[in-house]
């Protein structure tokens, strides 16, 4: 089953990018927030994080009310994985079906292998 979810998530991720709707960056992404009206729907923190970028935008998401969750995928592998030759630490994703369809895999990767993630439930 963790199989399944994590192809789906990694399908899901790849068709929210070729539509265009995920940012990539700390800055973009803090800078999107403070747009109003914002058009963020899902945070993703890679595995690989700094530990200041994950209390950044962590703090930025409670703020915002926006949902945060771990992806559990390196920096490098998760830029691999959107076709780009650089390590985002944090990606957006900007639509709300492929947010809770991402939300959803996530979910249900981290229920069969047992692991705890940081998530806010969306709205």
């Amino acid at each position: 089953m963790e199989k399944r979810a994590d192809v789906r998530f990694r399908g899901m991720l790849g068709f929210a990018m070729r539509a265009g709707k995920v940012l990539f960056g700390t800055e973009l992404i803090c800078a999107e927030m403070r747009r109003r009206p914002c058009r963020i729907r899902l945070v993703l923190l890679s595995a690989s994080a700094s530990e200041g970028t994950k209390k950044k935008i962590t703090t930025k998401c409670e703020f915002y009310g926006l949902p945060l969750m771990d992806s559990g995928i390196p920096s490098e592998e998760l830029g691999a994985l959107l076709g780009k030759s650089f390590a985002p630490a944090v990606i957006a994703v900007c639509d709300d079906g492929f947010a809770k369809e991402i939300a959803a895999a996530l979910d249900s990767r981290c229920e069969s292998s047992n692991k705890q993630i940081t998530e806010r439930k969306l709205p």
